[in-house]
């Protein structure tokens, strides 16, 4: 399977969404639509790390690469991720430099980082894989997205942009609606230049930029600017939005 950060690497701007479920046929049916990939949400569901672990193996055999967004910024569960074989991790609230570069020692081997070293894990097929190959496949197979959603992060983003070692610079429009007082307002042109800001930190530092929509028109806007790292609502709002279409459907013929 050709992971999302190779797809990325490859300078391809590839569409994903958020996953709230735990049952592994939503990553099947993700990935077999076409989605290039699925963050499964530790921060705003209920999801569990050995759920985690089958949604992973769901998303590999339905070619579907699995983003893990992580509770935080610590090093024990982005480890724990990407031992068990995500294709990345997406750490939620980075708010400066020095939490961008603790974002990467827990998700680089040294020298980028200072990710702990385990061969009998998932990742490194349980000892069977070839080392050097792990070594070098976690570089350049597994991503480092960082979230900026703060009044904070965006007054770093520049500095965070810098740091060797992430891959993805992410705006979240919501949480930074919040942050800057125009809570919801993700169209406001507040949230719309601090986004413009990141694609230029992303461009100039050679990473790539990403985003949430919930709609094509924001979706065509962040590409405009230089989005590549799309990420399209989630499987919740999906099902809720087809299960809605259909009652009212049928409405129309039941009145």
């Amino acid at each position: 399977m050709i992971t999302v950060k190779e797809k990325l690497s490859a300078g391809k701007t590839v569409v994903g969404t958020f996953s709230k479920f735990s049952s592994p046929v939503s990553s099947e049916i993700l990935g077999y639509l076409g989605f290039d990939f699925l963050i499964l949400d530790m921060e705003h569901s209920a999801l569990d790390f050995n759920q985690a672990e089958v949604l992973i193996r769901a998303g590999e055999a339905a070619g579907i690469s699995t983003v893990i967004r992580v509770p935080g910024v610590e090093e024990s569960p982005i480890l724990r991720m990407l031992e068990a074989g995500s294709q990345g991790v997406q750490a939620p609230e980075v708010g400066s430099l020095d939490m961008a570069k603790k974002v990467v020692d827990a998700s680089r081997y040294s020298p980028l980082g200072m990710r702990g070293l385990s061969l009998s894990t998932r990742a490194a097929k349980y000892t069977l894989k070839n080392k050097n190959e792990h070594f070098a496949d976690s570089l350049s197979k597994q991503l480092v997205v960082v979230q900026i959603e703060s009044k904070e992060a965006l007054e770093n983003v520049e500095e965070i942009a810098a740091v060797e070692g992430v891959d993805v610079l992410f705006l979240g429009p919501s949480d930074l609606s919040n942050s800057l007082g125009i809570p919801g307002q993700t169209n406001h042109p507040l949230v719309q230049e601090a986004l413009k800001r990141l694609c230029m930190a992303a461009k100039e530092n050679g990473k790539v930029a990403g985003t949430f929509v919930a709609n094509q028109e924001q979706a065509n806007r962040a590409i405009e600017m230089g989005v590549r790292y799309l990420v399209y609502d989630n499987d919740v709002a999906f099902f809720v939005k087809g299960a809605k279409s259909v009652l009212e459907e049928l409405s129309l013929h039941l009145v």
